[in-house]
């Protein structure tokens, strides 16, 4: 993997942004949603495009693709996949729709997917459900959470004889809660039914998130937590089914094996992947990932504590961070919870921005307002307390 030749410890918090480019008045808090890219990535990003674009077709045929299999196996040994199995999407979305694409499923063969799941897996499940006749089924998981096996419970009480696989949320996006995704693989597997893990937030928040449990196929994105460019996650999957997998676009090297078919997925710019093993390796500035994760979720522990204290608020799950990473989701109080006449979540999302210029996401899940931050390297415990204020000051206004 590309290391860093600084040996210089960088600072955590405010004195971090510098590496970004983040407006200087902003209180950024998002880092869930899209990431965040650092400036010297950027800057490495235009070299190699410029390098490429000298001979576009020794840059893009000659060049990149022996040189993604490379990066390909420096990114499997930090998420905890088999490199022959690995291989790059541009985002976890892209990762479950090959999966599901590939897989034979026949109509009224059943897929579990947890209410708490990401949205646009759901429409995936909808979508193969017109096309195929499968049978998506939500999977409820109360609130607040705090016993581990309520997960598995949840999904072995919603399986039937019809059930072929589960896709599962490593980490919820509108939650924020860690699941113990290796209990419920291992439950799935005594009933006979696969699962595929969706681990969008994983990598950077988990340690070789990967290797946790032996899915049917797991996929994280890159442009998260370890900062690449925008287009970058991985999908991994089992070596039983590494000739059935197929990418999202059907290229050339159809049934020549998984990394001949994953390296060239037609013609893309394929700079954020040649980039991956430099963006993890960017984290090393601040003593390394074991560092980065612990501190990360130290702070969104602490966070997570006191915003709920200061908005009179009960937690979501234990204010231990059992259930938590790099992030965490806070119901909002009762003045903004949605009411007839109310803002929606957008609207709430725009008057932090505006009046505090705070950027998190405000979201509805099962009736219920609530804010969900972040927690990087460059933030700091400073940045949390006026979030409170601001939120305390609109519910006075509502």
């Amino acid at each position: 993997m590309t290391r860093s030749t600084s040996t210089r410890v960088e600072p955590f918090g405010r004195a971090a942004r510098a590496l970004w480019g983040l407006d200087e008045d902003l209180v950024f808090l998002n880092h869930g949603s899209f990431g965040a890219v650092p400036l010297e990535l950027l800057e490495r990003a235009s070299s190699l495009r410029r390098e490429l674009e000298r001979n576009p077709v020794d840059g893009v045929w000659r060049s990149a693709v022996p040189g993604l299999r490379r990066v390909a196996a420096q990114v499997a040994a930090f998420v905890g996949s088999d490199p022959a199995c690995t291989g790059f999407v541009v985002n976890a979305t892209a990762g479950i729709n090959a999966v599901l694409g590939s897989l034979a499923l026949a109509p009224g063969d059943e897929v579990l997917h947890l209410d708490h799941g990401y949205n646009a897996i759901w429409q995936t499940l909808r979508e193969l459900a017109r096309r195929r006749g499968i049978v998506p089924i939500r999977v409820p998981l109360a609130l607040p959470v705090g016993d581990p096996n309520a997960l598995v419970e949840a999904f072995m009480a919603a399986a039937s004889t019809r059930t072929k696989l589960i896709v599962l949320d490593q980490i919820t996006s509108p939650t924020a809660l860690v699941l113990p995704s290796a209990a419920l693989v291992a439950a799935a597997a005594a009933r006979g039914i696969e699962v595929v893990i969706d681990g969008a937030h994983a990598p950077g928040m988990l340690e070789r998130p990967a290797a946790e449990s032996p899915a049917l196929a797991w996929t994280g994105n890159l442009h998260k937590w370890p900062c690449a460019l925008r287009g970058c996650a991985v999908l991994s999957v089992r070596e039983d089914m590494a000739a059935r997998v197929h990418p999202p676009v059907i290229s050339h090297f159809l049934d020549e094996g998984f990394s001949a078919e994953f390296d060239w997925q037609g013609t893309v710019d394929p700079t954020p992947w040649l980039l991956a093993g430099e963006a993890i390796a960017f984290m090393d500035r601040f003593g390394g990932w074991p560092i980065v994760r612990a501190r990360n979720h130290d702070l969104a522990t602490r966070m997570h504590a006191m915003l709920c204290a200061r908005l009179g608020v009960e937690p979501i799950s234990p204010l231990d961070g059992s259930w938590l990473g790099s992030m965490a989701t806070v119901r909002l109080p009762e003045p903004l919870q949605p009411r007839p006449g109310a803002p929606t979540p957008e609207q709430v999302q725009a008057k932090l921005l505006e009046r505090a210029r705070i950027e998190l996401p405000i979201l509805d899940f099962a009736g219920v307002r609530y804010l969900r931050i972040s927690c990087h390297v460059y933030n700091e415990a400073a940045e949390y307390e006026p979030l409170a204020d601001a939120v305390l000051e609109l519910a006075a206004r509502a």
